[in-house]
């Protein structure tokens, strides 16, 4: 709500749901039928947003500042997802990719692929605490190898996503996962134990689907010779030895050494350069070249050269250009009294505490498909639901799993959403494809619904 400026109103309801309405309206028919970009629709819907304000005699500058606020706090991120474009193109100029790929072909077995993936995206980003640097590297890798081997590329994505959004929901390191107790003013680590009652039995559903699938589509034998052709050209193309191997686990090293994100990256991309130089024998012209527009290869193999044809700056401007826009829809949405007047309509209907935690995670759920920004998602309906569960005498680690069983884990679903580009641009898979798999994002609101209206695991305030 405005207080600058006296004359302005915030905006009702029903022109609120309208104004939302027409968001969902417009990015469902440019993304889904007519298969663009978000950007535009995102966009359209800002101005559209900034119109109601208008109306409502929000000046400019109230709804820019309002933008302001809702994209300063994302400026690190902006900066992580910029540097894990050029970690990447360090990273297969480096051979570090190349040689994941080359030994995860010979060890991991076709029937237990999806699973493997889902495994190992989770340990590297519970390490890490980041979804898009797990999908950015070992996700990239595991892409390859599921390629090789027959997988269907929406379903591995779906595994790949669905681990790397268990680590960053689970990561002490992870900023959501921060984020979401200190809008709850809970501490982190009751926070992440609490999150473990509807976490580990959607995580157990998560590996028998995956399994099931894995024997579905993994259970034929592996067009071998696609396997060999691939082994045989990042053979010809690169060196290819053990050691290179070292550089992921020396990420790790950073992590629990607690080096800031963005130097850590910044430092393991180094590495990566120092690779291409000295044992991929790389000109350092063409590993300019990289850093802006990503790693080029030309070997032959075409499914080869779409695995290494990656990253560079410029490969997340996609990314960055859709956190902006959708931030911009955000900070309006929320400066004019659009978001307060739809979250209060809902508090109206709240009776109960299971009411309360349901409707917390149905708020976070609607406000991340409506702004596709997890962190708007949790800061917002954070500070709007945190007096009622005061009220309610709930202790706050209840609102803050609630925000992260909805707003966290469905941020790599939503089209629109920085997560959903990010990965689009990395795997070349769209949300609309891999979506329907990644069921890491479906099954985890569903599971802490069940609870909330089973009232289980929702203890009372300490006095």
């Amino acid at each position: 709500m405005n207080t600058k400026n006296s004359v302005s109103r915030p905006v009702g309801f029903w022109l609120s749901l309208l104004t939302f309405g027409v968001l969902i309206a417009l990015v469902v028919s440019f993304t889904a039928v007519l298969g663009s970009a978000p950007h535009v629709p995102l966009l359209l819907a800002a101005v559209f947003a900034a119109a109601v304000g208008a109306l409502h005699r929000f000046s400019w500058q109230d709804m820019l500042e309002g933008i302001q606020g809702a994209i300063t706090p994302a400026l690190p991120a902006l900066l992580i997802i910029m540097s894990i474009g050029i970690l990447i193109a360090a990273w297969m100029a480096g051979g570090i990719i190349p040689t994941m790929v080359y030994y995860g072909l010979q060890i991991i077995s076709p029937r237990f692929f999806l699973v493997t993936a889902l495994l190992l995206c989770s340990l590297v980003s519970l390490a890490i605490g980041s979804s898009l640097s797990t999908i950015g590297t070992v996700g990239v890798a595991l892409f390859g190898v599921g390629e090789a081997i027959g997988i269907p590329s929406a379903i591995t994505v779906g595994a790949i996503v669905s681990g790397a959004y268990f680590g960053d929901k689970m990561s002490p390191l992870s900023d959501t996962t921060n984020l979401a107790p200190s809008v709850s003013d809970t501490n982190v680590f009751d926070h992440i134990r609490h999150m473990m009652f509807t976490t580990t039995p959607t995580y157990v559903i998560c590996i028998v689907i995956y399994g099931i699938l894995g024997f579905v589509f993994g259970g034929g034998a592996a067009d071998s010779s696609q396997v060999q052709l691939t082994l045989d050209t990042l053979k010809a193309n690169f060196v290819i030895n053990p050691l290179l191997l070292l550089p992921p686990v020396l990420v790790l090293i950073m992590v629990v050494l607690r080096i800031p994100a963005l130097p850590g990256l910044l430092g393991a991309a180094l590495l990566g350069f120092l690779s291409a130089l000295f044992i991929q024998g790389a000109e350092f012209g063409s590993l300019l070249q990289g850093v802006m527009n990503g790693f080029s290869a030309s070997t032959g193999v075409d499914t080869v050269d779409t695995l290494l044809n990656r990253g560079g700056i410029m490969s997340m401007m996609r990314t960055v250009a859709l956190m902006v826009i959708a931030l911009s829809f955000a900070g309006i949405f929320e400066r004019t009294g659009m978001a307060t007047s739809l979250v209060e309509k809902v508090l109206a209907h709240v009776k109960s505490e299971r009411g309360l935690v349901v409707a917390t995670i149905l708020t976070a759920w609607g406000v991340l498909i409506g702004t596709g920004q997890q962190y708007v998602a949790i800061i917002m309906t954070g500070r709007l639901f945190r007096p009622l569960y005061k009220k309610y005498e709930l202790a706050p680690k209840n609102l803050s799993r609630a925000l992260e069983d909805a707003g966290t884990v469905f941020g790599g679903i939503v089209p629109y959403s920085t997560g959903a580009g990010f990965t689009e641009g990395m795997l070349g898979v769209s949300a609309w494809q891999y979506g329907p798999f990644t069921f890491f994002g479906w099954i985890n609101p569903l599971v802490a619904i069940g609870l909330a209206l089973l009232g289980k695991s929702m203890p009372k305030e300490k006095k």
